[in-house]
């Protein structure tokens, strides 16, 4: 495998089992500065995880700073207050945008800079919520099959939504980075909050663009089947960007649910076991 930054990871107590965690960056094979960031804080007092992943746009360091602060301002804010979770990131997302606008506004070497940020809050208690600005995704392997669950905020992603750009002349189209949400851009902004269910067994991936811009979906998923273990995957995912050429940063969060319980199973099997010893001896009586 090639070199890369190196696989953070780590684990939480989780209603089944383990919740299983791996995240890893790479500023990829062309670049010079890593703008992309990420993290994961476990909020054990509301038995929530929150995952994000941030890629940031701008010259000089902004995009950098634009996409640390983002990561930053929402471990501070998705914690405090009351509320629906969906409110919290809502207004946490909308604490980074005016943070990223007002560090902007004090230092001019810092204009222009912005960042996309994709947020998945699992809740063991309730249903989970995701958020997202930009073109930064989260997809979901469940019973072997991938989804995608965000939508990108883009020009090329919008127009083949409508038609008018096949999705196979989208991975070339040369306007396919131009994002049209992001935050840092303007005092108002529009975020995509949705709530999603998540069950045993699923396993959730954040990426920055630098991924999914260079493999397909179908080779995700492979990649996802293929390894279980989520440091040997977020390794792979890393891997393979690179190998397809690696000209942007590379950005991957994993979280592995825990698996479902053997007990439902067992319970099946021993139904089973007793019904064909009760056949077996009503045919002994008859």
């Amino acid at each position: 495998m090639a070199t890369f930054s190196p696989t953070e990871q780590g684990s939480v107590a989780w209603t089944g089992g383990t919740l299983r965690i791996a995240g890893a960056t790479d500023v990829g094979c062309v670049r010079s500065i890593n703008q992309d960031a990420y993290g994961h804080f476990h909020l054990a007092d509301r038995g929530e995880s929150l995952f994000v992943v941030a890629d940031g746009l701008g010259g000089h360091q902004g995009g950098e700073i634009a996409s640390q602060l983002a990561v930053e301002v929402l471990e501070k804010w998705i914690g405090e207050g009351e509320g629906e979770p969906s409110i919290r990131l809502t207004r946490a997302i909308t604490a980074a945008n005016q943070s990223i606008l007002t560090a902007a506004r004090r230092d001019d070497q810092l204009s222009g800079m912005a960042t996309t940020i994709v947020c998945l809050l699992l809740d063991e208690n309730g249903r989970s919520h995701v958020a997202h600005v930009g073109d930064s995704r989260l997809y979901r392997l469940r019973d072997g099959r991938l989804s995608g669950i965000t939508e990108d905020h883009s020009l090329v992603a919008t127009l083949v939504r409508e038609g008018v750009l096949s999705a196979e002349d989208a991975r070339e189209d040369p306007r396919r980075n131009q994002v049209l949400r992001a935050l840092g851009v303007r005092d108002e902004i529009q975020i995509d909050v949705a709530s999603l269910e998540s069950l045993p067994g699923d396993t959730y991936l954040l990426c920055s663009d630098g991924l999914n811009g260079l493999i397909d979906d179908d080779e995700i998923h492979n990649l996802l089947t293929q390894h279980s273990e989520p440091t040997v995957l977020a390794a792979a995912l890393i891997d393979a960007a690179r190998q397809a050429g690696g000209n942007d940063n590379i950005t991957c969060l994993i979280a592995s649910l825990p698996a479902p319980t053997i007990f439902p199973v067992l319970r099946a099997r021993a139904a089973r076991l007793i019904a064909a010893t009760r056949s077996l001896f009503q045919k002994a009586r008859a």
